[in-house]
């Protein structure tokens, strides 16, 4: 797991934004330190350098998101097989 950056705080419409080290793609699913499913990367926005990250929490299922602020977030290290047609053999 990479590490994604730390919570700076929950939005009104109920978004955790955190500062993020790196860049993370759109859609990606973010995990917390004990690798449970938060949501995705829902935008990204700032400053190039730094940026910060919006995600779009799966549900409400963690009961009070301002606990999280300070925690450390988590995006998989292995890249996301893609899905898509096939390249057909030739005969």
């Amino acid at each position: 797991m990479k590490k994604l950056g730390t919570v700076s705080h929950i939005s009104k419409r109920g978004r955790v934004i955190l500062k993020s080290v790196n860049t993370p793609g759109f859609g990606l699913t973010v995990f917390t330190e004990d690798k449970k499913k938060l949501g995705t990367v829902y935008d990204i926005f700032g400053p190039t350098k730094e940026s910060y990250v919006a995600i779009k929490v799966y549900s409400k299922n963690f009961g009070n998101l301002d606990d999280k602020v300070g925690e450390t977030l988590y995006i998989p290290s292995k890249p996301i097989k893609k899905w898509g047609r096939r390249k057909r053999k030739k005969k």
